[in-house]
């Protein structure tokens, strides 16, 4: 399949429908050149502070995602799966791309056990804990249409965008603040 020429690379708005489907793609039968697609959303990961990204995030509905991981560095992974979860779960805060400055608690398994392959296609397998664990579910969600929103009750996620929208307005007027000096 030629998907090369219709690689999108800027972030989808959060009312994209390719963020709630599945991901249907298998990035290693295409003929994308993957090593400058990592470099390029190892890019735009870094320049909007994340710890992840995922094909579908760019309106790409393909089977993969990058991650800092806490030793390994800069990782991109290819056809990701979860093949153990902890049944020690943890509530942490929890962001994404998608859905700038919008923070709140998601429960999670602690820790997982992983396979994924590289863009060469060999098969790695990984156990994770900690934010390693919680990239990479956060990620695989994206690539199964699945949005961290659906973890949380409606009141939370108003509260979660109360509390964004009253940063922004307190950002934006000390702006115009420094501006007048």
């Amino acid at each position: 399949m030629d998907y090369a020429n219709k690689w999108n690379n800027t972030l989808v708005e959060p009312k994209n429908p390719v963020l709630r489907q599945p991901a249907s793609i298998d990035p290693l039968e295409t003929d994308i050149v993957w090593q400058t697609v990592e470099q390029e959303m190892f890019k735009l990961m870094h320049e909007r502070i994340g710890l992840g990204l995922a094909a579908p995030q760019l309106g790409n509905p393909v089977k993969m995602f990058v991650m800092t991981h806490s030793t390994l560095g800069d990782i991109a992974v290819y056809n990701p799966k979860i093949l153990f979860q902890s049944e020690e779960t943890i509530s942490l805060e929890e962001g994404c791309l998608t859905f700038p400055g919008l923070f709140f608690h998601v429960t999670r398994p602690e820790g997982v056990q992983v396979s994924f392959q590289n863009r060469k296609g060999e098969e790695q397998i990984l156990e994770l804990d900690g934010m390693d664990s919680r990239c990479f579910q956060h990620e695989t969600d994206h690539i199964h249409g699945i949005l961290n929103l659906t973890y949380i009750s409606d009141f939370k996620l108003q509260r979660a965008i109360q509390k964004r929208d009253k940063l922004v307005k307190k950002y934006s007027n000390m702006k115009k603040s420094i501006k007048r000096v």
